[in-house]
């Protein structure tokens, strides 16, 4: 039962992976590919196998499905995708496991070939926006391996932006309030009491008191959390009410109670600390890329002339029947 359960989990994981490209390429077109070449010889005809040591491993046939052939790379490529290797080979076993797998792939989608299901209205349109989404990704991988962030981008975005990276060590006390109208069914002390419990908090932290012994003396059943461990956050992070309590504190201060709708906070700051633009150049640069992607993509928004429906989009879809928004003249709108 565990073989079948793997064997339809690998044969759903190579449907959605996709094929090595002849046999993509046979099954796209419905011809049988080309015989593998050899490096080092004249090609093989269809019918014969070709002898070992005659090709270069990575152009070797490993694999024919009659005049379907795949080769020892495109097996190879499928592999690593299917089966994480985490710098061990791959058993004999489970590399013929998924050659049997990619067979049966090569009949079935074969057998749907005959059969015209890619000319079902459904398939076709399935098969459309797989194509669409790989050449969505191999363009995207594209235009992200030319986008290039140089050094002295990065020193002019660290330079413009250092409070982004200020950091700050922290444990943080929350004492819930209950509810409005939960009447004691939810965890929480009333709204007289929330503030008054916080306070006393902040004096035992200021008067110097083990954040763990404050823990134990002041907590109650589900009212009062505390980090278990120090936690480090960025400004970004926090939200601006706790942010302006805390980091305008000193190490070994104790913010005043923050309000927010569900709790309220108290801070025990330990340490600040500044992150050097040699800390911070990797998320700056992958910033940076993010930002030039975007803009790219702004930019083919506009020579495309995309037109949204606002009403549909936005969750409100018109009211009665061909009340709909129409695109503007200018936009491009999809075949029929």
């Amino acid at each position: 039962m565990q073989n079948k359960n793997v064997c339809a989990t690998c044969l759903s994981m190579i449907l959605l992976t996709g094929f090595p490209t002849s046999a993509a390429r046979a099954q796209q077109s419905g011809t049988p590919p080309k015989p593998a070449q050899s490096a080092s010889s004249p090609s093989t005809s269809a019918g014969t196998a070709a002898s070992p040591g005659s090709a270069a491993p990575s152009r070797k046939v490993v694999l024919k499905v009659g005049a379907t052939q795949v080769t020892q790379s495109e097996i190879e490529s499928l592999i690593s995708e299917l089966v994480p290797r985490r710098g061990q080979g791959v058993s004999a076993e489970a590399r013929r496991h998924i050659g049997e797998l990619y067979v049966r792939m090569v009949l079935l989608s074969q057998q749907a070939l005959n059969e015209h299901l890619d000319l079902t209205p459904a398939l076709r349109s399935q098969l459309e926006l797989q194509r669409a989404k790989l050449l969505a990704q191999a363009e995207y991988e594209k235009m992200r391996s030319e986008v290039k962030v140089s050094q002295e981008e990065i020193g002019q975005y660290y330079t413009a932006h250092q409070q982004e990276f200020d950091t700050i060590q922290v444990r943080q006390f929350v004492v819930r309030k209950e509810p409005a109208g939960a009447e004691g069914a939810e965890p929480g002390l009333t709204a007289e009491n929330p503030k008054t419990q916080a306070e006393s908090i902040r004096k035992a932290l200021a008067a110097g008191a083990d954040a763990e012994k404050v823990a134990a003396d002041f907590a109650a059943t589900n009212v009062m959390l505390i980090d278990p461990k120090p936690r480090t956050l960025r400004r970004s992070e926090m939200i601006p009410a706790l942010e302006k309590a805390t980091f305008e504190l000193r190490d070994g201060e104790v913010s005043e109670p923050v309000d927010t709708p569900q709790a309220f906070l108290v801070v025990l700051v330990l340490k600040h600390h500044h992150l050097e633009q040699k800390e911070a150049t990797t998320e700056i640069e992958k910033k940076l890329q993010r930002q030039k992607l975007d803009a790219e993509f702004d930019d083919l928004r506009r020579k495309a002339g995309v037109w949204m429906d606002e009403d549909y989009f936005s969750g409100h879809p018109a009211a009665t029947p061909g009340s709909a928004a129409q695109p503007p003249a200018s936009a491009p709108t999809a075949k029929p």
